[in-house]
């Protein structure tokens, strides 16, 4: 079993534009879940160079808890980081921040992501143990 690269927190950012709103004028979940979804796979991706996997796919999407809408305008910081490894999988932690247009900042929404590591569409052992601090 090879060691994973150590893998910093990453951070994607976007900002909230009219047609990512819902009727009650609030970012939409399920434009928030899916950019989420991209932010946590491309931490899984960059965790899993060199593991010989060819690919990734969404397994589960766990513990979302939405605590506060994000409103036109607002900038959201995606902060993702590697928390398990599993023989074909890789757990990826995320957390939602807004930045209002006066700079005050709030957490809106956190999760985690299983991602299953893939080589030739099947899931593929990448045989990567977790990196100490």
């Amino acid at each position: 079993m090879q060691a994973a690269k150590k893998q910093d927190a990453q951070v994607y950012t976007f900002t909230v534009f009219p047609e990512f709103l819902n009727y009650a004028g609030t970012l939409f979940g399920g434009k928030l879940l899916s950019e989420m979804d991209l932010a946590a796979s491309n931490c899984a991706r960059r965790a899993l160079y060199g593991s010989g996997c060819d690919g990734l796919v969404t397994a589960h999407v766990g513990e979302v808890n939405f605590l506060t809408p994000a409103y036109l305008g607002d900038i959201v910081e995606l902060h993702t980081d590697v928390l398990e490894w599993g023989n074909t999988s890789v757990k990826v932690g995320i957390k939602a921040i807004k930045e209002e247009v006066n700079g005050q900042r709030r957490t809106i929404c956190d999760a985690f992501f299983v991602f299953v590591a893939l080589q030739k569409g099947k899931p593929f052992k990448h045989k990567l143990k977790p990196v100490g601090p």
